[in-house]
């Protein structure tokens, strides 16, 4: 078994980059594993390996962290997500430095196989090397998917009172707030142009209500802290979309809200499939060393 060691800061992108490595193997015919390796893990580190445990792709992936990367046998292929690199390091593993939006000092990249560079502006991008003393750098771009918010993440950072629960999958991601419009002529037209939207509009705007709910919203986030109308009510079960409502008036709901983009995990098909084709248009799969039978 070959190991591969993805690792860096908080925050730099690595289960993103694990996970989609690990698909990436896995779609090409090779058994693989996760592996979220922590000697002290915290609550991040345990939600990465439950997540991990439940990527169809990677069967029999631990639900917890684990302390050792002992070195692997037999077949196939385990990613592993570290905070810190582990002070010995199996002869043979692949290991790949994930960085956010700077590079790294050639010394920190020497010895890895890659260095991946997150959420860099679009206008940077193109002024990254194509290697670091040698070692391959690839650089993904700022992206809305990829920093998009879970309904639980808006509700840590404000007391939000669910209204309707919603059919919602638990791991579905919003990638932008999107307050409702003055008028009510252009809502619906308005609110189409955003995609996998957390809809922001004062509990008693029904009009905008159904006309959010109209375009398919992840969520609708009702301020000013009364019930709205029952038809709200009404036609967001019927569309299966939760409703949150926030005690908060507008302008301050959206100050409270704006942190979440800050501080977003990495979950869901639509991040995965985001980040893998991100990673494949940097090319970083045909520059790890892979075996051919795999690439």
């Amino acid at each position: 078994m070959t190991l591969v060691i993805v690792h860096g800061s908080r925050g730099a992108g690595k289960t993103g980059v694990t996970a989609a490595l690990a698909r990436y193997l896995a779609y090409r015919g090779t058994a693989v594993r996760l592996l979220r390796y922590s000697l002290e893990p915290d609550e991040r580190a345990r939600a990465d390996a439950a997540w991990f445990a439940g990527c169809s792709f990677a069967p029999g992936s631990p639900s917890e962290p684990v302390a050792a990367l002992d070195e692997p046998s037999g077949d196939g292929w385990a990613v592993a997500e570290c905070d810190v690199l582990p002070s010995e390091i199996p002869a043979g593993a692949v290991c790949i430095l994930v960085a956010r939006a700077e590079l790294p000092a050639a010394e920190v990249a020497a010895g890895n196989a890659a260095v991946v560079v997150t959420a860099v502006p679009a206008y940077r991008l193109s002024a990254l090397p194509s290697d670091l003393g040698g070692v391959p750098v690839v650089g993904l771009p700022e992206d809305r998917t990829l920093a998009g918010f879970g309904i639980d993440e808006l509700q840590r950072h404000l007391l939000l009172r669910v209204l309707v629960e919603g059919d919602m999958p638990p791991d579905v991601t919003c990638d932008a707030l999107v307050i409702a419009p003055i008028g009510s002529d252009a809502g619906q037209p308005y609110f189409r142009r955003f995609e996998a939207a957390a809809v922001v509009a004062r509990f008693d705007r029904t009009d905008m209500h159904l006309a959010a709910l109209a375009a398919d919203p992840v969520c609708l986030v009702l301020t000013g802290g009364r019930m709205p109308s029952g038809y709200t009510i009404d036609a967001a079960q019927a569309r299966g979309v939760p409703v949150l409502l926030a005690p908060t008036d507008t302008e301050s709901t959206i100050h409270l809200l704006e942190g979440v983009f800050a501080d977003t995990r990495f979950r869901g098909e639509r991040k995965l499939e985001r980040m893998s084709e991100l990673l494949a248009a940097g090319g970083l799969f045909q520059r790890l060393p892979l075996p051919q039978s795999v690439a």
